[in-house]
Parts: structure tokens; sequence; C-alpha cells
């Protein structure tokens, strides 16, 4: 065995030779017990930075067992994925070397890839480490120690040596005992309403016909509400009319890959579109719930248990033959039903034989109803919260995702759509969580990047303690810096946690190290009974103290932000391209979900983040999402326009793009067929340039002024100028060709400064497919349109 296998196979085998000797040596007699769990693959394993590969260079430790480096894995995992992420966790590394055409590129050239690759179709499938079941607890009626082998997890707690399928088989019972996230938002939302207002919920007794919290789930109001957030769930819930917690709890049951096709069935009953019939009067009672649609597993159970006499126990077995479809089983469980069924109720055999055929059906795709029942009241309890007490709850929301950078702007961003103000983290002012404040709500301090928790609690406590911060020489002095770092420190002054002590960020950056020497020296001072006798108040940082800096450029200060907290708070980079904004897009971003499907519109905007994928037909695409100054979007931009403009589509690149709506899902999507640099939108889009101006203040230097402008930018785009009189009548002139410009943004704004906000207009082209055809790849020249 080579060296490259010793290392990868040998670890695993002591591991589980380890566990067998601990379960021998201690007598484990605890009767419930965690559920171990199978790392089953190294297939990705191999491509991983701090992996199993990580560690050594091979070329300075030739000798030593075979390890990839972080610069190789880095290397390679680029190479591999070519950027791509594999949509399936489970997928075969011969499966990926076939659907993506940069990996398969990269094995036939590269012999780097070729060599671990080769490395990982020998690994591949292998169990890679034991783990611990994240919520898995295994019953038994006994010491566990007395029916299987135990064994101790790497903080000292038993764990079974039997993975989940075999406990099952040896008639053990395993339960998941879930920790949900959400009833700690739940329990949060209730003490914050508690302490602004005095008033206490009832969780456990909230109002079951709430009009307010129905309104909010029927206009898809759904996001953070736990288990009917996603964008399929919320389409759903517009579409069924839900008016009862009796429909929540089957939109949740029903929303699942196996029962999508009893949908259309449910919603066309409800509605009244399709008549509800039962197979016999006796199952009335058990499916008028669901408007005849059998949705739950206890559904069948009980009527096995009416119609042909089973017990609940039986029941459960036939259902259990019924999800698994053994045809064997099946067959005896069918003349069982049918005999009971003649016995106990007297049906014919044909139609006792329809129903289990019904029930058959519906059984293998079934779902629990008192686990949706469960989801669904935890999800009524979120709506109630967020529709009758939406600052609370989305302040409680937003700080159980601290830290999870893809969900915080998201329901940021959802707060401000519910006219909520999202104020900047303060040191004076922030807690360690978001927390409400009048109709705003305050942003955290452990919701920044690098700040964490602990050094929240040491700020909010040592302000409590000793009254607010006067400067950063104060802050310094007064919290404890092995929890508030340099690092920490530093990002807090760029996120603006100390704006309100000084604006000036690039000074407070600058002055960090002084700060922290100055609070050093005056805690050895105060230590050794020394005084400053020229110091003012105990700890106060002058101004003076901090030395002078040029303030950074509001770019600097907005990347700042969107590192450290996720979203831009003071500004919005897309802000100085409001002007072409304004005058080249036909739409915002939130002003897509009104528009029909397939509708052509142009839309701008910065990415903010790019996803590539592979088609079936193994092409790369990305799917990039898009923000303006009014919302978001996702943009699909298929194989063909990604190979045209691929260079262009980058993270914080400000693009336009033409493309039509996708309405197939909620919320709309935008189909891209162009894009370009907005600042090439002039070029691309403007067909003319009009100037409305007041004949009676035209002077010879205004005149000459607008001439000298006009020069000063040249370009394709006509200009036609509009004289207004005081009589009403408008005289337009064509300008000569030498006068034609490019209707850029210094332009528009030098224009509106000189000669009033509402002199230029600009017309633009429609986004038409046959215009958009015709559209040069980047880079290439542009041709001017003709005069119109």
């Amino acid at each position: 065995m080579s060296p490259f296998f010793r290392f990868v196979v040998q670890p695993t085998i002591g591991v589980l030779l380890l566990t067998a000797t601990a379960a021998g040596q201690d007598a484990l007699s605890d009767r419930v017990d965690d559920a171990i769990a199978k790392g089953l693959d190294w297939t990705w394993t191999l491509l991983q930075p701090n992996g199993m590969f990580s560690g050594h260079d091979p070329h300075k430790h030739p000798d030593d067992y075979f390890y990839y480096g972080d610069w190789e894995v880095v290397c390679m995992t680029s190479l591999a994925y070519g950027g791509v992420k594999p949509e399936d966790p489970k997928i075969k590394l011969k499966q990926a070397l076939e659907s993506n055409p940069e990996l398969k590129r990269a094995y036939e050239t590269d012999p780097d890839c070729r060599r671990i690759l080769d490395y990982g179709f020998v690994l591949e499938g292998l169990y890679r480490n034991p783990g611990t079941h994240a919520a898995g607890v295994v019953i038994g009626e006994k010491p566990l120690v007395e029916l299987i082998p135990l064994a101790r997890d790497k903080n000292e707690e038993p764990i079974t040596q039997y993975a989940m399928e075999p406990l099952g088989e040896l008639g053990l019972l395993k339960m998941d005992f879930l920790g949900l996230k959400t009833l700690t938002v739940v329990q949060e939302t209730i003490d914050l309403v508690r302490a602004a207002t005095g008033r206490e919920i009832d969780i456990e007794n909230l109002p079951l016909d709430d009009k307010s919290t129905f309104e909010l789930l029927n206009r898809g109001d759904t996001v953070g509400l736990f288990q009917i957030e996603g964008a399929g769930m919320r389409d759903l819930i517009r579409r069924v009319g839900v008016d009862r917690i009796q429909d929540l709890i089957a939109i949740i049951a029903l929303f699942r890959p196996g029962p999508m096709n009893m949908l259309d069935d449910y919603i066309q009953r409800k509605t009244g579109k399709a008549s509800i019939q039962y197979d016999h009067p006796l199952l009335e009672p058990i499916l008028k719930e669901t408007y005849g649609v059998m949705v739950y597993q206890e559904q069948v159970q009980k009527a096995a248990n009416v119609l042909a006499g089973y017990s609940l126990g039986e029941a459960d077995i036939l259902r259990r033959a019924m999800g698994k479809k053994k045809a064997d089983v099946m067959e005896q469980q069918r003349a069982k039903f049918i005999q009971g069924c003649v016995r106990t109720s007297g049906l014919s055999e044909n139609l006792a034989g329809r129903i289990f055929d019904t029930m058959a059906k519906f059984a293998g795709y079934g779902f629990n109803k008192a686990h949706s029942a469960g989801y669904g009241i935890i999800a009524y309890q979120t709506a109630y919260l967020k529709a009758n007490h939406p600052v609370e709850f989305m302040a409680a929301l937003i700080s159980s995702e601290m830290g999870n950078s893809d969900k915080l702007p998201i329901y940021i961003a959802e707060a401000e759509e519910l006219e909520l103000q999202i104020l900047p983290p303060d040191v004076n002012a922030s807690r360690v969580r978001f927390h409400p404040q009048g109709r705003a709500i305050r942003f955290g301090l452990a919701g920044i990047k690098n700040v964490g928790e602990s050094a929240a609690e040491a700020i909010v406590r040592e302000r409590e303690r000793g009254g607010p911060y006067r400067g950063l020489i104060d802050f310094c002095s007064r919290v404890d810096g092995q929890l508030c770092n340099k690092k920490v420190i530093e990002s807090l002054i760029r996120c603006g946690a100390f704006d309100a002590l000084e604006p000036n960020r690039a000074r407070l950056f600058k002055a960090v190290d002084f700060a922290m020497a100055c609070a050093a020296r005056r805690l050895r001072d105060q230590r050794s009974g020394q005084t400053d006798l020229f110091e003012g108040p105990a700890g106060a940082a002058t101004p003076e103290e901090l030395p002078p800096a040029e303030p950074w450029h509001e770019s600097e200060l907005l990347a700042g932000e969107r590192e450290l907290l996720g979203v831009y708070l003071s500004g919005h980079p897309l802000k100085q391209h409001a002007a072409l904004l304004a005058a080249y897009q036909t739409h915002t971003l939130a002003g897509l979900s009104a528009l029909p499907d397939r509708a052509l519109t142009r839309v701008g905007g910065i990415v903010s983040a790019v996803a590539k994928k592979v088609t079936k037909k193994k092409e790369l695409m990305v799917v990039l999402r898009l923000e303006d100054l009014e919302g978001s979007a996702e943009v699909l931009v298929f194989p063909e326009p990604y190979q045209k403009f691929a260079p262009q589509i980058r993270e914080n690149a400000v693009l336009i793009l033409t493309g039509e709506v996708s309405r197939r899902e909620d919320p709309a999507k935008l189909i891209a067929h162009d894009l370009c640099p907005l600042t090439e939108a002039p070029a691309r889009f403007a067909q003319r340039l009009s100037l409305h101006l007041p004949a009676s203040h035209l002077q010879d230097a205004q005149l000459e002024r607008l001439r000298d402008l006009l020069r000063q930018h040249p370009g394709p785009v006509p200009v036609r100028l509009c004289l207004q009189y005081a009589s009403g009548e408008k005289v337009f002139l064509d300008l000569h060709r030498q006068f034609r410009v490019l209707p850029d943004a210094e332009l528009l704004h030098r224009l509106k400064h000189d000669f009033g906000e509402d002199c230029c207009f600009v017309a633009v082209a429609p986004p038409t497919p046959r215009q958009e055809n015709r559209f040069p790849r980047p880079g290439a020249a542009v041709r001017q349109p003709a005069l119109r």
C-alpha cells in the first residue's frame, strides 16, 4: 500500500478501532445515546482548502506522506469547478467531468488536475470519518451497552457505533429532537414587545382567525416566516387563498416534490372549481378537512380503521407498506383490506379495491399531520407577530441571522420594504443585538463582521457601567483590549460605529495604533497612581489628540459598510449614477413585478453576486443578483449571451441590461439578452438630446456657454433645441451635425446646473429585440444613429 493510502485510510480504521476499544473499556449504561453519522464520501473533500490534503508542500517534503498544500488546493479548486459549484452535493467525479466542460478540459490538459482527480476516483465512496447526528437520539428498553456497541465522541459523550439504518432494523427507537432558531425569534419578539409596550403576548393562545395575519399571508408577504418564505410557497399561498389554519397546515404537507401533483386538485376543490367527491360516505368525516384529498398519513390509517376494521397498529403497518411499495407485502395487504371492508362496512370487492388503490396512491406521498400541524402553528405564530408587531419581529429576525452574509441583507431589505428604517451601528446607541427604536431598528454590534458577541457584550457592558464613550482613546482605555483588539476597533470604525464621535473615519482608522498606545499609557499611569495635570476630563479624547487624515472617498466608505455590515447604510454606490439610470432604464427592478410575463425591459444596477451554472447541454451560464436604488432582482444570463458578455459580468460592476421578464416564479426574474457597462448607455441607447430653453432668457453669453458645452462632449447623438416663448409658442431647431454629443452623466449634470433642472430630455430607443440584436459586442465600435 502506498504512503498516500496509508495516510488516508489508516486514520479511519484507527478511529473505528479506538471507538470499539473505548466501548469495551467503559460500561455506558445510559439507555439514551446520540446516533453516529457516517461521513460517506471523499468526492469533494479532495478539493477543499484546509482539508485532508492541506499542510505540507510536496515539493519541499518529497519523502513525507503525500499532501497537497493550500496553494495547490486553491488552484485545483478553481480548475475543478471552473467557478461552478455542483448543485447536487452527491454528484460523482465522473459525472462532474461529463457535465462540466471546464473541469473536463482541465482534466485533459493539466497534469496536476488529472493527478488529483485520479486519486479521487479511487477514494470516492469510502467512509471519510464518523460523526454525530445533529439531532438523532436512540432510545432502548434497557441500557444500550447491553444491546449495541457504543463509543465516545470528541467531547467524551456516548454515541452509538451503528448508523441509523441498522439501529432501526434492530428495533431501537431513533428520534430527532430539533432545536429551531425560529423559536428563539418568537421568544425574542415577545420580550421586545413587552419591553416596548408592557404588553404580554400569550403565544400559545393566539387568535387563529386574525384578519391581519391572513391578509399578510395572502399577499405573499412571507419573507422571514417559518417554512413558508420561499418563492414557490408564496406563490402557492396566493393561489390557494388561506383563510384558516387548516389550509396552512395542508399546504406545508403538500409543498414537497412527491405530492406536487395533488396541489392542483386541492386548489381546484378549495376554490370551488372542482366538485368534492368521496368514494364512500364513511370517508367524508376523515377527508372533509382537506376537501376530499388524502393529504396526511393519519387519514390513511383512519380510513383503514373505519372501513376495514384495522386496529391502529395494523393501519400503521398498512401505511408503511404503501409508502415502501413492496409488491408482495402490498398484495397481502390488499387482500386483507378488501376482506375487511366487505366484512366491516359491507362494501363490494370492486369498490374496496378501488379505495385501496386510491389510498396506496396518496399514501406514497402522505405527510405526517402531527409534523405538519406543528410546523403550521409555528408558521402562523411568526405571521401573526410580523403582521401585528413588525418592528419587534424584524429586529429579532435580523438578530437571528447575525453573521449570515446571505440572509442578513435579505431581511434588512425586507424591513425597509415594511418602511422600517435601519439605523447604523453606534458604540453609544447600539446593543449587542438589533433592537427597535420607534419605527426604526438599530443595527446590533454583534452583527458587524469581525466583532462578535463577546466584544459586543464588553462594549455595551462598559457603556452601561461608565456612561457613553467620549472618543476613540476613551473607548480604548475602557474596553477590554483582549476582547476588542485592533481588528475589532478597525471594523467598528470602517462600518461607521464611531461616526457620532468623529465623522472622519479615515482619521480614526489612522489613529488606532496611536489611541491604543495612549490608552495603554493611561492604564499604566493609573496603576502607578500618576495623573496628567494638563489632561481634560478623565479619559476624554479631544480632536487635537488624533493625527489628521484626508477623508476617504465615498466609494471606500460604502465598500467598508458592505463588507462589514452586508448592506449599504450611509449611501449607495449607484447614487452617483442616478441621472444615467433615470435617463436610460425603462423600469426599476422593483417595477418588474408589475410587468407581464415576457415583457421587454431595460434595467440598470450594480452586480452584488454572481453564480455560474452548467446547463443540461453542458454549457456555462450565470445567475446574477442585480441591485438598484429601489430593490434587487435575479438575472439569468444563458450560454449564448454569457459567451458574448462574460468579461463584463463581475461583482460590483455597474451594468445596464436589456431582456425579458420571467413570471414563472415569484418574484419576477429577468432573462438577459444584452448588457453593457452603464457608462456606455448614452452611446448605445440615446437617439436624441432635446434642450428646452426659454427664449426670453437666452443671451449671447448663454448661447456661447451652450455651444462650448456641446463641443466638449462630442458623440453620435443629434441635438434638438426647443425655444419656449412667453406666449406659449415653441420653435424647434435641429442643430448642425458638428454639435452632436454623447449625453453622459457629466453633460446632463452641467446642462441642468447652467440652464435649469428641467432643461434637457434624452429620447431613448425602446428595448426591441431587433434593435438589441444590432448592438455590438462590448468594446466594438458604435455606429452613430441617423438624425431623426
